[in-house]
Order: structure tokens, then sequence, then C-alpha cells
């Protein structure tokens, strides 16, 4: 109990800032800009750093963890497509993996979930050579596909298989465009009945990176198609919009797909120094229309004068078709500046995560914050206010918005999820501020959010982890499925030149799951509505024994569910069937270990949903 209570008071005064109310602040005066590296990283050494001694390594733990790297920058910017729920409740996910301090072995970790538990964690990339990247898809009827760069002037790496979760992987390659000096950072999904068409976008390397301007784009984002499965395939493209009459080039993973519905595929491309917009084709890619988001000034801008102090996208982006084809956007806010010289800066207190969708107007060039808030754009923030008083030393660089790495996704039902990491007051070993994964619903395709917004990785367990990177699946059930780095030290070690992590250091790539309808918050729909109002738990904290009050506008058969914050089930205890009015309900909690859990009050297809402590 000491220990639990312990916990509880170091957490105080870190939530003492949290709110759902409007932000406070999107930025802090005062703020001064930094250097924005110009290359995308991929291939590094990390020389002679050693692993910190006083990381606090976790060999066990009490959730899904499906493998381990050393390397720790799994993005440039926006995050791809990892994860995967098939519809027989299987999973598959990848991530970039390394186990030795040189990364030479750095590739593809992969691992399956046979809808009852994971594999062991894999300790072997699934490519014979050295990649990086790994985007992954359905493939076939019962199969899978993964993408993955060599970087430099190798061509890519396409593995497939047959069968998901078993079998020997075959391992093709595609070619960059000819006169390209690579290709790299590749984006991949599938479409068909039996999904085997592949589409793919990637970048040829810019100069920065060690590449060459490639027709006129120093970095240009090209298009290519298979409808065999990878058999044959179109051939790379420029698509119409993104050429060099349009803009000077594309950086690294400043670009992510949504999962396409039918012959109905969209892209999503943005940064501070270029327009964020959405390609989208009806026509299974044979077709694109470009839809501007938001309107840049400096597609062009290579210094010859100063830019001044502007607001801007921070390129990290996610988007999601809905059950009707319509686009849904999500993307960080960040300021940013110019010198004369054609030196880029961001500013690193600069906080807001932007939401836009296809019913939306173009986004004016001034992307004023209190503009954007009070017309519903804002729609994640840092929830923690204590933040905005740490000292500046503290904030460990990803060169993105304090609200950024976004994840985004529909269901049939109309409910959208917006998914991120956040900054908060935790922090690690070297008293840089963690962050945290949060999200928020909005249960009618985009037109209102949720007041809450729940950090998933509120555990205990995570209290001092840094929770970034998130990949969540397109695909959903009653869950939403992720996955996620987990670290002891904030900021990434490959991508940190000036402030953050400084040692090579194990990192957890951690599986979670999700409620699709937050603590507090009933099913959507008329379905059974209101059935079940829940009115708390006392005591709580409790050590043996809580009494669950609840309320029944109808007859009912009623079960409670115990499950840990992660989603994963502990008990089930069944009530029979209750009669319409009030109930105290005893939950005995013996043989519970002590922690936070979930619990449901389910009745049909209704369920409400509240939190206790076991001490």
């Amino acid at each position: 109990m000491k220990k639990i209570l312990l916990l509880l008071c170091m957490l105080i005064p870190a939530m003492a800032g949290m709110t759902q109310v409007a932000p406070k602040y999107l930025f802090r005066p005062g703020d001064k800009p930094v250097l924005h590296p110009q290359r995308g990283i991929s291939d590094i050494t990390p020389g002679q750093q050693l692993p910190n001694g006083t990381v606090n390594t976790r060999s066990v733990m009490e959730d899904p963890v499906l493998g381990m790297t050393l390397y720790d920058l799994q993005t440039n910017a926006s995050t791809q497509n990892r994860i995967y729920l098939f519809p027989d409740g299987t999973i598959g996910a990848t991530f970039i993996m390394a186990h030795t301090a040189d990364y030479a072995d750095r590739g593809t970790g992969y691992n399956y979930f046979d809808g009852t538990a994971w594999d062991p964690q894999p300790v072997t990339r699934i490519e014979a050579v050295k990649t990086g990247w790994p985007s992954y898809a359905r493939y076939g009827t019962d199969g899978e596909i993964v993408a993955s760069h060599r970087f430099a002037t190798f061509p890519m790496r396409i593995l497939t298989r047959a069968t998901k979760g078993t079998g020997a992987w075959t391992e093709t390659t595609l070619d960059m465009p000819a006169g390209a000096a690579g290709i790299d950072w590749p984006r991949m999904v599938t479409n068909g009945p039996d999904h085997m068409n592949i589409h793919i976008i990637a970048l040829t390397p810019p100069t920065a990176s060690g590449g060459n301007v490639y027709q006129g784009l120093d970095g240009a984002i090209v298009y290519n198609r298979s409808l065999d499965g990878g058999i044959t395939w179109d051939g790379w493209q420029i698509l119409d919009g993104m050429t060099s009459t349009d803009y000077l080039g594309f950086s690294a993973d400043s670009y992510a797909w949504a999962d396409p519905r039918g012959d109905t595929l969209c892209f999503v491309v943005g940064n501070n120094w270029y327009d964020q917009f959405i390609m989208k084709s009806t026509d299974n890619g044979s077709t694109w229309t470009k839809t501007i988001i938001w309107p840049s000034p400096f597609n062009f801008w290579a210094g010859g004068d100063t830019t001044g102090t502007f607001n801007c996208p921070d390129g990290s982006s996610a988007v999601a078709l809905d059950k009707n084809g319509k686009a849904h956007v999500l993307f960080g806010f960040m300021r940013a500046n110019g010198d004369e010289g054609g030196n880029k800066y961001w500013y690193p207190w600069t906080d807001g995560l932007i939401y836009w969708n296809e019913d939306k107007p173009e986004l004016p060039q001034e992307l004023d914050p209190v503009w954007l808030e009070e017309n519903g754009y804002i729609v994640g923030w840092v929830q923690d206010t204590n933040v905005w008083y740490a000292q500046s030393t503290q904030l460990a660089y990803y060169y993105m918005s304090m609200s950024s790495m976004p994840q985004i996704a529909t269901d049939q039902e109309g409910n959208v999820l917006a998914l991120w990491t956040g900054v908060t007051m935790l922090t690690d070993p070297d008293s840089y501020l963690l962050r945290h994964i949060f999200t928020r619903t909005s249960y009618d395709g985009g037109d209102t959010w949720a007041e809450e917004i729940p950090d998933i990785t509120g555990d205990f367990l995570y209290t001092w982890t840094e929770c970034a990177f998130p990949s969540l699946s397109p695909t959903s059930d009653a869950f939403w499925h992720l996955e996620f780095q987990g670290d002891d030290y904030a900021g990434a070690f490959v991508q940190t030149p000036t402030q953050g992590q400084g040692s090579t250091t194990d990192n957890s790539i951690i599986y979670l799951k999700s409620y699709k309808y937050p603590i507090g918050m009933e099913e959507k729909g008329d379905r059974n509505r209101n059935m079940v109002v829940l009115n708390g738990n006392y005591p709580n904290p409790a050590a043996d024994r809580t009494t669950i009050n609840l309320t029944l506008t109808r007859t009912a058969t009623l079960r409670i569910e115990i499950l840990s914050l992660l989603g994963q089930p502990v008990r089930t205890i069944d009530l029979g069937n209750l009669s319409a009015g009030s109930h105290p309900v005893v939950v005995d909690l013996s043989g519970l270990s002590r922690g936070i859990y979930q619990y449901s009050i389910v009745a049909g297809d209704d369920r409400a949903t509240g939190k206790l402590i076991k001490e």
C-alpha cells in the first residue's frame, strides 16, 4: 500500500495542470529558434557512445513487448503503417530493429499475434541484408507484405508470404527510378478483393542525404503501382502537382498513406517549407487530384533573404479515409524561420495538433493559433500546463511540435480516433520531459470531438517511460490497436545532435489496445443507449473489495469485466439478470495485483466503464 500511495503522491503534482479545456498556450514567448537538420537520417553509426548504466531496464513487462531495439529512430517525421489487425483477430506488427551497437544487423523486426498470444520477440531481421523503414500491409487472401529501404544507392526490398505469421518470406527488389541516386523511406498500401494491388510512395534521396537532384527536385516523392502482387510494376512517376514546377523538393518521411477504401487511395504530404496537401485517386491510382490544406509561401525559398518567423505544419502527418472515402488529416503545428544563407530553423516550444477534413476549406496561409483554436482546428495540445514553466534545457528534440507524431483511424460506425504523443511533466533520469500517448475521439465523423483526452499510457507501468513513434492499425474491433516505442530516456539518440538522449539504450516496441469508448462515455447510437448508468465505486483505492454503484434503465443481464489499462482481461464476474433501478454491487478484488484497472459493466451491446485502484 505504501508503494501505491507513494506513486500516487508523486503523480499528483504532475497531473495538477491536466485539463480538457481549450489550450492555454500554443507557443512560449521568448522561445529561441534552433537549426533544423537538413538531411533525413537512416544509415548512421553511433561511434563510441556507451550504454547508460543508470537505465532501469525491464526484462519482464506485464504487457506485450513485441521486440527490443537499440536503433531508436523509428521515423524522421510521419510514422509508417506498421501494424495491422486482420479480420480474423490476428495481428501482424513490424518495427526497425537492431541489436548491435553499430546497427549492422538493422532490419525489420516482425511479430505476430495468433488470436491468443504473441510470438517470442524476434532476434533477427526478416531481410537478408541491412534495411530500415518497414511499411506493412495485407497481401493476397491470407498473407502479408513488407516494403523497406536499404538506403544509399541500393534498391528497395519487397518481402511477401502467402500465409501471415508463418513460412518463409520471399524477398525481391524494386529498383530506383532511372537517374535517381536511390529510393528511400517507403510507404506502401494494398487493396483489391485479394489485396494484390500494391501502391508505394518513396523519396529519391536529396543532396543533403548523399543523393542528387532528380527531375529538378532535391528529393522527389515518386509513386509506383503493381496490379499483380509485385510481379510487374507500372514504373516510378512524379504525380502532377508534385513536380519541379511546384516545389524545390521534399524531405524524408514527410508523407503518409491512408488505408484504401475500395479503389479510393489517398496520401498526405506536408512540412515547414512546402504546402500541406493530400493526393487522392478514385480509380485505383490511374489519375490523381491534389487538394491543398495549407498553402506555403516558401515552396521555392532557398535563402537570399530572411523569411521572418511564420507558423506552419511540423512535417509529421497522418491521414485516414472514412467509410464514404472522405479524407481526415492530422498534423502538428510549428513555427519556423529562415536566414539569408538558406538555413532553416524551428521553435521547440511550439504546441498544437491540427485536424482537417475534406469538408473544410483550405486553411489561411497565416496560421493564426487563436483563429485555429476558435474555429475548432486544434484537437490536441499539451495537457499539463506546468510544462510551459519547465526549463528550456528539459525538452528533448524530435524537431516536431510538442503534440505530434499523429495517427488517425476511422471505422464503419463513424468514429474518428486522433492519437498523438504529447510532452508531460514526468521526467527521465537526465531531467528531460517525457512524452506520453494521448487520444481524442469524434463520434460523428469529425464534426465534433469528445471533451475527454485520456493518456492511454497513463498506467503506472509507463509513469517514467518515453512513449514515442506510435503506429495505429487502420482496422479495429471493440478496440483500437497500436504499437509504440518505449524508452527510459526522452528523445532519440540517433537523431540527437544537440539536446536529448545521449547514449545507446534498449528500447521496447510495445503493443497496446484501447477501448473505442473512453471512460465515462457511453456507446454511440440508439441501440441500448443509456441502459447502464455508472455512479462510480467506493472505496477507491480499495484493498480486498469495492462497491460499484450502477443504475439500470430496464431489466438486463449484466456482467463485470475487469481489465488492465492496456485492455488485457483479468477477471469476469456474471451478475445475472437485474431489474431496473439502482444496484450496489460488491466486487471481490482478492488475487489481483496492485495497480490501476479498468472495469466495464456490460449489458448486451451497452457498456459503461470506470477505473479502480487495487492497493
